[in-house]
């Protein structure tokens, strides 16, 4: 039986209603009143979501069909108000791209949060004509840019996908300038055909960001990855004195991912001249660019090197020890892109496995020195923009986790330092307390908590020793040689142990951990051994792949690995992945040696 048609007047109302309200929130959240910020609306073909009203009946039978058809219309609408962030372009329009279109950011506003984080897009880099030409038409011009973006990763405002800063104000800012956020040069002075204002482009987002609310921000993070990482180095400690003399109390820190390069040769001879980084040796491409592009390089390291050697100031490790602002790092040990240049492309052969070994010991040794920084043992590329950028584990601890523990840290030591310059002569017993807890956050760095435990064991081990009567001693020295026998299998067994994913926070023993960590660099010996490592992808089916299918892909000829594992290649494929790549580095290093 039909229902009167009264009944049906209010909810035709209500979905009136509801699609209003979601044309204004879209507006609404689209401009911004009384800022001075060039935005353009996306056309109205793609805001519109059309539902006939006149096709609604009172017939219960498909009423509820109905209801479900609105739900799905107004799905976009709820991901625009959520998850959306909107293209500004920059006011000063002499600020360009390479091309002379109009640089700019993505931004997303979080009502009420004093938390900000800006993005700096990553995408190697240029530094002739030539090579420009061969970049992606959205890395060198904004003309392509889509109005609207969705946040991922740590830009994501899902908090399951970001549960660290889900509710800050995102920035995103495209990469258009080539020149690894460091040039000031307009394409005149270049003398070609592009310009490189990537360092000019920071300056001009910053400053239009401070028309929106940046200024009253309690932490400003700046991240970026890849080029955009090398950027974060360069330009963290100049944005934190922007923010500063502005009048902002902001905490500036920075967030480097798969931008710590190593100043190190490729296989092949480099040529002396080239024209695109593929084909030049790290320390020679950024040479020949950081000239052409007029790069910024913070005073502080240009002080050590000088300004002929200003390129020097790129590589994370010699950057590093002059940047004030504290900084994340985030590096894969066997980063993707430092291995493509140096080996011309993919791991083809078992030699490449050697020298993929020695740039991870490389980077490890680099990293010493670093107070905050997650290093597993992976062949990858980035990772912030990925949506499962916080599962990546080194030693049972969660990147997102290790990164809540080097904010709190730094949070408590920002509050702390506070109190301290309020504190007097009188208050001697405070500051006391106040450096204490700022110890207690402290991480015990890696190399540090192995020595100390190793000085701990030998000691117990000597003063045990002095007790012993002759009998012991003779008891413990057979004890010794029966367990020699098992030594290997025990190896092997806790080093696999050691990289097994376990619930955040434990330990192999169950024990909860009594410290954050925020200084975690893996000791594993062979590439995508973690096996919280990303799955490479297949290019053609776009299906992840194992590693070891990785290098077969890639052209390796297995072989070779499959005769030391007593194997035929079709026996193989069914071994574990991990332990195929442990007895692949193996052969690796023997062949070398």
């Amino acid at each position: 039986m039909d229902r009167p048609t009264s009944t049906m007047v209010p909810l035709t109302n209500t979905i009136v209603f509801i699609l209003t309200w979601c044309a204004i929130a879209r507006t609404s959240s689209a401009i911004y009143p009384s800022r001075e910020l060039d935005f353009q609306r996306a056309s109205p073909s793609e805001d519109e979501y059309v539902l006939h009203l006149n096709k609604l009946s009172g017939n219960p039978d498909n009423l509820m069909e109905q209801i479900k058809d609105l739900a799905s219309a107004l799905q976009p609408c709820e991901s625009d108000l959520q998850y959306q962030m909107t293209l500004f372009h920059i006011r000063n329009r002499t600020v360009t791209c390479n091309d002379g279109s109009p640089s700019g950011f993505y931004l997303r506003e979080s009502s009420g949060s004093k938390k900000w984080l800006i993005y700096l897009e990553g995408g190697s880099f240029c530094f002739s004509d030539v090579g420009c030409s061969h970049r992606e038409t959205r890395l060198k011009s904004s003309c392509s840019w889509p109005k609207k973006k969705i946040g991922t990763g740590i830009l994501s405002a899902d908090p399951e996908e970001n549960p660290v800063w889900w509710k800050a104000n995102v920035v995103y800012v495209p990469y258009c300038s080539s020149d690894v956020w460091s040039g000031t040069v307009t394409a005149d002075e270049a003398g070609g055909d592009y310009a490189f204002m990537g360092a000019l482009i920071i300056e001009e987002v910053i400053k239009e960001l401070m028309l929106v609310g940046i200024l009253d921000a309690k932490q400003l993070i700046l991240a970026g990855s890849s080029a955009g990482g090398t950027g974060v180095l360069l330009n963290v400690d100049r944005v934190a004195d922007m923010m500063a003399a502005a009048g902002s109390s902001a905490s500036v820190r920075g967030l480097a991912d798969s931008g710590w390069f190593l100043q190190t040769e490729s296989l092949d001879a480099p040529e002396e001249e080239c024209t695109d980084f593929l084909f030049c040796s790290p320390s020679l491409s950024i040479k020949i660019g950081s000239k052409l592009w007029r790069s910024f390089a913070p005073s502080d390291c240009t002080d050590i090197y000088g300004q002929e050697d200003s390129w020097k100031c790129f590589f994370g490790f010699r950057i590093y020890p002059t940047i004030k602002s504290p900084v994340f790092i985030f590096q894969w040990l066997y980063d993707e892109a430092q291995l493509t240049i140096g080996m011309r492309g993919p791991p083809r052969e078992i030699g490449h496995l050697n020298y993929m070994q020695k740039i991870g010991r490389l980077t490890r040794v680099s990293l010493r020195n670093v107070t905050s920084v997650f290093a597993p043992a992976c062949y990858s590329h980035m990772i912030l923009l990925q949506s499962h950028w916080g599962k990546v584990q080194v030693r049972n601890t969660k990147l997102s986790r290790s990164i809540q523990c080097w904010l709190k840290f730094h949070d408590a030591e920002d509050r702390i330092n506070a109190q301290r310059s309020r504190a007097t002569d009188a208050d001697a017993d405070s500051v006391g307390r106040m450096n204490h807890e700022i110890d207690s956050l402290l991480p015990l760095p890696d190399t540090m908590a192995a020595a100390s435990q190793m000085r701990e064991t030998e000691r117990g081990d000597r003063e045990g020793r002095a007790a012993e009567t002759a009998e012991e001693r003779r008891r413990r020295r057979k004890s010794k040689k029966r367990k020699g026998s098992n030594s290997s299998e025990a190896s092997a067994e806790a080093g696999r142990r050691s990289n097994e994913p376990t619930e955040e926070g434990a330990s192999s023993r169950g024990r909860k951990s009594k410290k954050c960590q925020h200084k975690l660099v893996e000791h594993a010996t062979c590439p995508h051994c973690n096996p919280t490592c990303p799955k490479p992808i297949n290019t053609s089916t776009g299906e992840e792949m194992d590693f070891v299918h990785f290098l077969r892909f890639a052209g390796m000829d297995l072989r070779g690995l499959a005769a030391e594992m007593g194997l035929s290649e079709r026996e193989l494929a069914d071994v574990d992945p991990q332990a195929a790549m442990e007895v692949l580095s193996v052969a690796a290093r023997r062949s070398s040696g």
